[in-house]
């Protein structure tokens, strides 16, 4: 583990995951990791998300079990920008294979991003239930989610339920306009788990098991509410589907030192990225289990 799959040296991180935070995530399916970036590298896409809020008119707009829109943006490449380069940094990765105890690679990214007063939410669900349907046979994928914004109940942070990995994967269904947990099993979870709010400040992270519960309120604030997400899987969990997934499958990757973006290694915030186009019409299903409402 922690060796580069394209590279003349090996590149590991400043900022290995302790024996205590390795041992919480396995514990309750998840681990909150205070100023894992400091302020100032997340601040340029903080700043880029605050100028424009559609990404250079890329976001798209999804439903919720409502209706109502909630925006969110993918992608699975590297380039020379700062979101082509934040997934493959050294510190992101391995964390990532310290978790899940095997050598990783980049599953995909997105932000999701609440605009200030909007009502648009993510219903309660696991990642693994779209993975699984996409051909990953094993569960051995995680998150690490990357606050922009503060993060508090008020802008609709994102909540997660402590232990639930341990349930497996539960079966996902229709749920008013979006694919969503089963809702009966929902509440019996209630009844036994603990739901915790993720109240995160600009850099702080949370690394979070593919099956554990979660979900994000509305942007009842007058403030932007944006979170980074990056996904990884497991080199041998790479999906046997091959149809529709060839950019979910492993291909080498080059890791990047964890000082990449404080020491101004990219050459813009997003501009000549290559962002996710799958699937972009008006009234189709998302990668995310959520009917689109509009792009850009």
């Amino acid at each position: 583990m922690g060796e580069i799959a394209l590279a003349d040296e090996v590149v590991t991180t400043e900022r290995p995951l302790s024996a205590g935070e390795m041992a919480a995530f396995h514990r309750d399916g998840y681990v909150v990791i205070p100023g894992f970036f400091s302020a100032a590298e997340i601040e340029p896409l903080r700043q880029a998300c605050l100028a424009d809020p559609t990404i250079g008119g890329r976001i798209r707009a999804v439903a919720d079990s409502d209706g109502n829109a909630q925006e969110v943006i993918g992608w699975t490449e590297t380039s020379d920008t700062w979101l082509g380069k934040v997934a493959f940094i050294a510190r992101m990765v391995d964390g990532a294979e310290a978790l899940l105890g095997q050598s990783c690679y980049h599953w995909h990214s997105k932000l999701t991003m609440k605009r200030p007063g909007t009502k648009g939410r993510w219903d309660w669900h696991q990642d693994y239930p779209y993975w699984y349907k996409e051909g990953c046979l094993w569960p051995d994928m995680l998150t690490a989610c990357v606050a922009v914004d503060r993060c508090d109940e008020a802008n609709g942070c994102m909540k997660l339920v402590r232990g639930s990995h341990h349930l497996g994967r539960v079966d996902h269904m229709q749920v008013g306009e979006a694919v969503a947990f089963d809702p009966v099993r929902l509440q019996l979870v209630f009844q036994q788990c603990e739901v915790v709010p993720m109240l995160l400040e600009p850099g702080d992270a949370c690394f979070f098991h593919s099956n554990t519960l979660h979900a994000s309120g509305a942007n009842l604030s007058e403030r932007p509410r944006t979170l980074l997400h990056c996904s990884y899987n497991t080199i041998v969990n790479s999906p046997f589907i091959t149809e529709g997934q060839q950019h979910h499958r492993y291909k080498p990757f080059r890791k990047v030192p964890d000082d990449a973006l404080r020491a101004g290694h990219w050459r813009d915030v997003y501009e000549g990225h290559l962002f996710s186009q799958r699937r972009q019409k008006v009234g189709e299903v998302s990668d995310y289990g959520y009917k689109i409402l509009k792009t850009g």
